[in-house]
């Protein structure tokens, strides 16, 4: 019987090779011993992942394979005894072999089947002469005999550097295509900015260098391509930028954050999105800086809270959007909600917030029972007197946030506090839906309008921050009078 190949067979034929495409990674290393077990991992950002195992043969081969492609990345070969090798792994190339020995001598692989690793190794090995160079430089470096040798062997490292980096660019524009170059590009420098100038010759911007360097950050890395998140590349730029290339402070943050992300959407690049929103999120809302929680803020209400975040379970989008809800009326910048219906010690006398009237207040929320506020509160009252004494004019708002009403009295009495000590034991004020804190003491550092300028400071940061404001204080003033 004459067997007909058919438009269906043809499909079915095409359906079953798609479907058959995965992996399949032939490692032969020379040396290696039979029946051990070689683990495959790929970066991701600042760690490793895990992909597959294998083992080795009596002929020292170990072959990884699986039925869905590697994604694009750098992975690493591991041997039993934790000593590794890296290869570069793309979408165009999932069957190759790689041959080498158990030293993992660069000039020893033998690549086939990949210009991917072909072009890798080669820069390995020419990185490996330099550095051969480089460790020679750093020997005579530690003989120099004066500082003029010292110099010259500092020039020879940067000449080093600059071949390396020449080595990588020439390496990339050879292959452009490949994903290895995509890499490579990321290490390009920055050209030297020209500046713009005045008729007269004077710099129109004398912060140049510093703004082109910050908007051009970008320029040569490929925020499209979602395999650089599997290499040190991406996640070592993306820290540098975001705690190095700007003032850390949260609007500038928020700002250079914002126009990251929007790069990165638009270029299509979905898992550098995705680590992007979760690195500068969880990376801020642990910042020890005042004030960050602005940036926690902006970053839960514009991505997590409005849907953007398709990886996120509904769990975790709910903790980051009710503590958006809590962290709200208290960020920095903003006019600090009302306290009413408090009263001091004699019960009787009932003293809200905006009826302070001084250039700073102090607000703190504590408890006589606490360690840490029985520290700060004692050291909060010296300062209150040796400031105002000194000219220094602000007022402390001591709000107490338990209910031993006698325990606090006594307290009052024995501390000698003398600022305003005012507690909720009548149970009318709502303030804690307004201020959410767990721990006391929690400081608060308004000014004149009773906007929050700090919050959550050392008592022992008070006083310069304090001095820190009245000088802004008072060249403000001094402006309104001159206008």
């Amino acid at each position: 019987m004459t067997k007909r190949i058919t438009l269906l067979t043809v499909v079915l034929l095409f359906i079953t090779n798609a479907f058959a495409q995965g992996y399949k990674i032939t490692v032969k290393i020379k040396g290696a011993k039979p029946n051990e077990t070689y683990l495959l991992a790929n970066y991701y950002a600042d760690k490793n992942q895990l992909k597959d195992s294998a083992t080795s043969d009596k002929n020292g081969t170990i072959v990884f394979d699986g039925k869905v492609k590697l994604p694009n990345g750098i992975y690493l070969v591991v041997t039993p005894s934790r000593n590794y090798f890296e290869m570069v792994v793309s979408q165009a190339e999932q069957d190759f072999t790689i041959e080498t020995d158990t030293l993992f001598d660069s000039e020893k692989f033998v690549i086939k089947n990949s210009k991917e690793n072909s072009a890798f190794i080669e820069f390995n090995i020419f990185a490996g002469k330099k550095s051969v160079e480089y460790e020679g430089i750093k020997t005579r470096l530690s003989f120099a005999k004066n500082k003029q040798d010292s110099l010259n062997l500092q020039k020879q490292f940067q000449v080093l550097d600059s071949q390396i980096q020449a080595a990588r660019q020439e390496i990339a524009n050879r292959n452009p295509t490949l994903f290895v170059s995509k890499i490579f590009r990321t290490f390009k420098e920055l050209p030297e900015p020209v500046p713009a100038r005045n008729p007269d010759g004077s710099l129109q911007d004398s912060n140049y260098r510093y703004n082109y360097y910050k908007d051009h950050y970008w320029d040569n890395i490929d925020l499209g391509e979602d395999g650089l998140l599997r290499t040190p590349v991406f996640h070592a730029k993306l820290k540098v930028f975001m705690t190095r290339t700007f003032m850390q402070i949260p609007d500038s943050i928020i700002k250079e954050a914002d126009k990251l992300i929007k790069k990165i959407e638009a270029a299509g690049g979905k898992s550098l999105f995705q680590y992007t929103v979760q690195w500068i999120t969880n990376h801020y809302e642990e910042s020890k800086i005042v004030c960050m929680d602005k940036v926690l803020h902006y970053m839960g209400t514009t991505y997590y809270c409005a849907g953007k975040t398709p990886w996120a379970d509904t769990g975790t989008i709910r903790k980051i959007c009710e503590h958006v809800v809590k962290i709200r009326p208290t960020l920095c910048d903003v006019q600090a909600p009302p306290i009413i219906n408090l009263f001091d010690s004699t019960y009787n006398k009932q003293v809200d917030l905006y009826s302070i009237n001084s250039p700073f207040t102090v607000v703190v929320f504590w408890d006589h029972q606490c360690g840490h506020c029985q520290k700060t509160m004692p050291r909060l009252n010296v300062l209150y007197d040796s400031l105002n004494k000194a000219g220094l004019k602000f007022e402390v708002y001591s709000v107490y946030t338990q209910d031993d009403w006698d325990g606090w009295k006594q307290y009052l009495r024995e501390k000698k506090l003398k600022y305003t000590n005012v507690g909720n034991m009548y149970g009318k004020s709502n303030y804690r839906k307004e201020y959410f804190f767990i721990a006391t003491p929690q400081m608060y550092i308004l000014d004149k309008d009773k906007r929050i300028k700090l919050k959550n400071i050392d008592i022992e940061e008070l006083a310069n921050v304090l001095s820190l404001l009245n000088k802004e204080y008072q060249e403000d003033a001094k402006k309104i009078k001159k206008n």
